[in-house]
């Protein structure tokens, strides 16, 4: 039997999959086992399914159950029928999407074995060594040098602001519309750390470091939560360890799009 085939057995439903842009298989349907429509996800490892879970009960009450089968991890949630929202961000959305990630940092909770950034300065000398780009590897290795120089300082301004449960992948298609409010979905990447790792990506792949989307969307953040500065340093050092995760993961794999994103975010860092 396949996985829907087992799920469906067992919850007594009609799953049917769903595409999603993550790794994880999705489905939806209705089940005659909890009266009512759906959502089915499917994890990898147990921290996904677990740091779901955890994130979701502290927002609402959509999780039903979750179970193992075949070694996969499932969760299954109320169905609320998300809608997109526009791929074209315009200011007014902007604000919108602020103050909705304002209101995540400061509503969700840290709770038992959620992940923590970890900050491992001695570790991307190693990890940029094995970067085939010479020019934007020797860029790297420059970066890496003034932030080591820096260490204490950029450790010291984390130590004191890395106490926000961040969503983890903040972008556009993770906003959806929900019952008619704009809302945050998709959790299991929830971690521990500073509020400002949750905007780099947002700002320099679905923004396109657009300034007035950028002021729009801190302007309607500060509503909720005005507890987000970093000094200019330890900024340039999220960006950096950001672009490293970016460029290691397009040495592997051929995604020229995606490479641009973390280049662009290696030029923006200062000399």
């Amino acid at each position: 039997m396949t996985l829907v085939e087992k799920l469906n057995q067992e919850l007594h439903s009609n799953l049917k999959p769903i595409n999603h842009e993550s790794l994880n298989k999705t489905f939806v349907g209705y089940s005659n086992l909890y009266k009512q429509s759906i959502f089915v996800k499917q994890f990898a490892k147990r921290q996904g399914d677990y740091t779901e879970e955890m994130v979701t009960n502290q927002l609402n009450d959509r999780v039903i159950t979750n179970m193992l089968i075949d070694d996969k991890y499932i969760l299954v949630l109320k169905d609320v029928k998300p809608r997109d929202i526009s791929s074209s961000v315009d200011q007014n959305l902007a604000f919108k999407m602020g103050q909705v990630l304002g209101n995540f940092h400061t509503h969700v909770q840290p709770f038992p074995k959620i992940k923590i950034v970890k900050n491992q300065f001695d570790n991307y000398l190693s990890e940029i060594n094995t970067f085939q780009d010479s020019f934007y590897k020797n860029k790297l290795i420059k970066v890496a040098r003034k932030i080591k120089s820096n260490k204490n300082e950029i450790q010291e301004n984390l130590k004191t602001n890395s106490n926000f449960v961040l969503h983890g992948d903040v972008g556009i298609r993770n906003y959806k519309y929900i019952n008619g409010k704009l809302a945050l979905i998709d959790f299991e990447k929830a971690r521990l750390g500073p509020a400002y790792q949750d905007f780099i990506k947002l700002f320099y792949q679905d923004f396109s470091l657009n300034q007035k989307l950028i002021n729009s969307f801190l302007k309607g953040y500060s509503t909720e939560n005005s507890d987000y500065q970093l000094s200019n340093l330890t900024k340039q050092y999220l960006v950096f360890t950001t672009a490293i995760g970016i460029l290691n993961y397009t040495e592997k794999i051929n995604d020229i799009a995606f490479r641009n994103i973390g280049k662009r975010m290696l030029d923006s860092i200062e000399d």
